[in-house]
């Protein structure tokens, strides 16, 4: 009997390790024009195998702008996608933006400017 709290199963992280590198492969010439760095930080795929969540973060680019090629090309990354793999049934990609990498920057800022700002009272 399965638990609620119970890992992801063994198969499922090899599948979002492989899709993680693939699509982050498969996406590079379509972000090539733009600005900044976008990765795949993370995918989720469904117990059920039928969705994947791939997470980005970009970093120095716009996030709009990026979202958008993505959107756009999303029949072509998906079917390259399905081309790539052997499985009987590949994941829907759904893209979502990974702001944490931002945000551990941003914390990163305040740190550093807090203790500036001790340095200079002392």
């Amino acid at each position: 009997m399965k638990h609620k709290d119970q890992k992801p199963s063994n198969r499922l992280e090899k599948m979002n390790s492989l899709f993680q590198q693939l699509i982050g492969e498969i996406i590079r010439p379509y972000l090539s024009g733009q600005a900044g760095l976008t990765t795949v930080s993370r995918v989720e795929v469904s117990k059920d195998t039928k969705w994947a969540k791939v997470w980005i973060s970009i970093v120095g680019g716009d996030d709009d702008a990026i979202l958008k090629v993505i959107e756009k090309n999303m029949y072509d990354i998906q079917g390259e996608l399905n081309r790539a793999v052997d499985l009987k049934l590949v994941p829907r990609l759904q893209f979502y933006l990974d702001t944490s990498p931002r945000y551990a920057q941003h914390i990163n800022e305040l740190i550093d400017q807090i203790r500036k700002e001790d340095e200079q009272e002392n």
